[in-house]
């Protein structure tokens, strides 16, 4: 206690931070009390991560203090952060592939033998403890390229008990991990909590939440919502809270019906490698199918499956009613596929290259003749996406780079559609795009339907799905677990005239299902 007051093992006040004027944190309070799990909670874009990151000294905040038990940060880097006894996992790992998993446990604080060295013996042998502590078996001399995504996670997890932290932080640290392992770690951080370890916990998984958690803080669009104890919060309350009352999102998309024709593209118990396993549906010409699930649920796995960047184990892929063997992505563009993948940035587009070039990457032998591409087709394919897309941008020989994120996707978009598909896969096509951005996305994703494309759409955003989709197929644990038709979700008591109060009943609605889906893939409820 400080002058009677009890002294919070966290108490950070008054955060705002913005990134290139946007604000992703505003004036926002976070309290953790020792020997606690503290559930933060929010949907995509809330600023769960941003806060963390400014705790663990990765950003520096605009404005507010931090304090952990209860003495200032004396400074805001992860170093200091570390000293001051915050370890943290991030949702993005930060293995080093080429190194081992004990060396990348101890990574810049490696047990040193005689003369100083460093002793990769026992590092190993400390690494192989911890392990033994979580009650799981990861090899401390394997080399973590060559681990699986569960045992990467694993070993994060371990990197970050290593440190004997004050304040563990883990963000969405389930999602890799398998249902035994994940009761393992339920077990060892309760008995970190049980020893006055501070515990801040990150997921979208709310059966997690409240099995683990004591209380809960809710950030919304950058801000500080409620914090309250798990008694007082119910899944379904949980929920209310994080769509919240009123949307900033889409309900003026008008979500125009298309005529929907036969299927394009079916999907017959089709498994991969992990995920997705023995998954089946129908995607049908002038339709967009969502996929729905949590973090790590499969739903790109199926997308980089359909596409043939991960092979098929099992089952049958089939376009316009007639088998097909996709073991490439040659092999799906030839069969009328194209995938807009996640990261626009890694996957999508070389954003030094300008908008020409990128735009006609994925047909550059359709421009050829003799070795040479003819430079009036990449024009004139170029000239026409622009158009067809609304693409901003000074002119088709600019850079990528200089495009705002909102038309950088345009961008990816216009080279698939180059390659004329019949089916198209968006995964996450409106991921860090602006709202007036997400919109025309979302409107063109309409107008691609109607011109009488299959769509297959993935979003965290579930708004946007709402707002784009004609049916949505909810995935957990790589299976599929219900095909709900978009109309099903509305609320017949919501006004007629508020569209805005019924996209978020119907978002609250299907976070519900995606929630129930995961408790039943893993087969069952659990006792907290």
């Amino acid at each position: 206690m400080i002058d009677g007051t009890p002294v919070h093992a966290v108490e950070m006040k008054g955060v705002s931070k913005s990134f290139g004027g946007v604000k992703a944190l505003i004036d926002v309070d976070l309290q953790v009390e020792k020997g606690e799990i503290h559930a933060l909670l929010g949907g995509n874009g809330a600023g769960k991560s941003t806060i963390l990151k400014v705790l663990n000294g990765v950003h520096v905040p605009d404005s507010g203090t931090i304090l952990v038990d209860g003495k200032p940060l004396s400074e805001i880097s992860p170093e200091a952060s570390r000293r001051a006894g915050i370890a943290m996992i991030f949702q993005e790992m930060s293995l080093i592939p080429t190194l081992t998993v004990a060396q990348n446990v101890f990574l810049i604080r490696e047990p040193k033998g005689a003369f100083g060295l460093i002793d990769d013996r026992a590092a190993e042998r400390r690494a192989r403890d911890l392990f033994a502590m979580l009650e799981v078996e990861v090899d401390p001399k394997a080399i973590v390229g060559d681990l699986g995504a569960g045992q990467r996670q694993l070993t994060e997890i371990v990197k970050a008990i290593s440190q004997n932290a004050k304040v563990l932080v883990l963000d969405e640290p389930s999602t890799a991990l398998a249902v035994s392992d994940v009761e393992r770690l339920f077990a060892f951080l309760r008995k970190l909590r049980s020893e006055g370890v501070a515990i801040i916990y990150v997921s979208h998984r709310m059966d997690e939440i409240a099995r683990i958690a004591d209380r809960a803080t809710i950030l919304r669009d950058g801000r500080h919502v409620i914090t309250a104890p798990l008694s007082e919060l119910p899944i379904e309350a949980m929920i209310e809270h994080i769509v919240g009352k009123r949307s900033r999102g889409l309900s003026d998309v008008v979500r125009g019906e298309s005529s929907v024709g036969a299927p394009l593209l079916e999907l017959n118990n089709v498994s991969g490698a992990l995920k997705p396993k023995n998954a089946s549906f129908v995607v049908n010409s002038g339709e967009v199918v969502g996929l729905a699930g949590l973090l790590g649920s499969g739903r790109s796995s199926i997308a980089r499956v359909i596409a043939g960047i991960d092979p098929i184990v099992e089952g049958e892929i089939r376009i316009a009613g007639k088998p097909v063997a996709i073991t490439r992505p040659s092999n799906a563009i030839e069969a009328g596929v194209a995938l807009v993948p996640e990261d626009r940035l890694r996957q999508g587009v070389i954003a030094e290259h300008s908008v020409a070039s990128n735009m006609t990457l994925a047909v550059l032998d359709r421009l050829s003749s003799k070795m040479f591409v003819s430079r009036k087709k990449v024009r004139d394919v170029t000239d026409d996406q622009i158009a067809r897309l609304r693409v901003k941008t000074a002119s088709r020989d600019a850079a990528v780079r200089t495009l705002s994120g909102g038309n950088q996707q345009k961008v990816v978009i216009g080279k698939w559609l180059s390659t004329e598909p019949q089916i198209l896969v968006l995964d996450e096509p409106t991921s860090g795009i602006d709202i007036g951005s997400k919109s025309e996305i979302i409107i063109l994703v309409r107008e691609l339907a109607k011109a009488g494309k299959a769509i297959i759409m993935i979003s965290s955003e579930l708004s946007e799905m709402l707002s784009a989709c004609d049916r949505i197929i909810v995935i957990s644990e790589g299976r599929v677990m219900g095909d709900i038709s978009r109309g099903d979700l509305d609320d017949p008591s919501a006004p007629a005239d508020d569209p805005i109060g019924q996209l978020q009943a119907a978002e609250r609605k299907l976070q519900i299902v995606i929630q129930n889906a995961l408790t039943k893939s893993q087969g069952g409820t659990h006792a907290r």
